[in-house]
């Protein structure tokens, strides 16, 4: 009988010490901050990525030779010049390819496909299009390098950003027609395209050197040590639709 009582009065006891713990809780107190933040709108210039390394940032081998990169949340920060280099005349129909482009990565020169790169940092998420417009034939003085054909092929974007949120481009090859509409190169719909995206001619150097051609034909006229040029217009336009 003994045994009987103590156990009961123990657990009697513990029963009493876990009420007294809820009665003597302790009470809380309650206080609001506040916390806030503000964007305001970029309008500085953006140094282009490198198309094959976009944790890379580079600058033209030659400034000179470019136009500076436009300012602003939506922006064209670089486009390569297209070099085909001398050429021997031909009575046959020719393709030529422009060579690569040569960028500075320090004091480091980089061979690279030929591409061009934009930036969207105006966080509304819209979305973009770019395009590009022969703006005429190749001439040198009077003289015109008649049904001579620019063709852009192998479009290869590329970005630090996420690639879900990639823009998209051409499928295969797009020629230009002097002096015609602009073609689109690359589309970002909304919610797409956000950051830093180049669109690089071709992957990888080998492939590169074949995805910007110029096709002449062999009953073109030719004149001996001209150089003839053309002029290429790109557009960024802040709304893909």
């Amino acid at each position: 009988m003994k045994l009987t009582k103590l156990a009961l009065i123990g657990a009697v006891t513990l029963s009493t010490v876990s009420v007294g713990t809820s009665a003597f809780a302790e009470e809380k107190a309650n206080m609001k901050s506040k916390t806030d933040v503000t964007f305001i709108e970029d309008k500085s210039t953006t140094d282009p990525n490198n198309p094959e390394n976009p944790n890379e940032k580079v600058t033209p081998e030659n400034p000179g030779e470019h136009e500076k990169g436009t300012a602003g949340p939506l922006s064209i920060n670089y486009v390569s010049n297209l070099h085909f280099g001398e050429n021997v005349i031909s009575g046959n129909d020719q393709t030529y390819f422009a060579k690569l482009d040569t960028v500075k990565k320090g004091n480091d020169k980089v061979a690279v496909p030929n591409f061009v790169s934009v930036t969207d940092k105006r966080g509304t998420n819209v979305g973009w299009k770019l395009k590009v417009k022969q703006d005429g034939q190749f001439k040198s003085g009077a003289n015109e390098l008649t049904n001579a054909a620019l063709t852009l092929s192998n479009p290869v974007v590329n970005s630090v950003t996420d690639q879900t949120y990639a823009p998209k481009t051409f499928n295969k090859s797009v020629t230009l027609n002097p002096g015609g509409a602009a073609v689109e190169i690359t589309t970002a719909e909304k919610g797409k395209g956000m950051g830093d995206w180049t669109t690089a001619f071709g992957k990888g150097s080998d492939q590169g050197k074949e995805s910007v051609s110029l096709f002449v034909p062999g009953t073109t006229a030719k004149v001996k040590d001209a150089k003839y040029t053309a002029t290429l217009t790109w557009t960024l336009e802040d709304t893909p639709n």
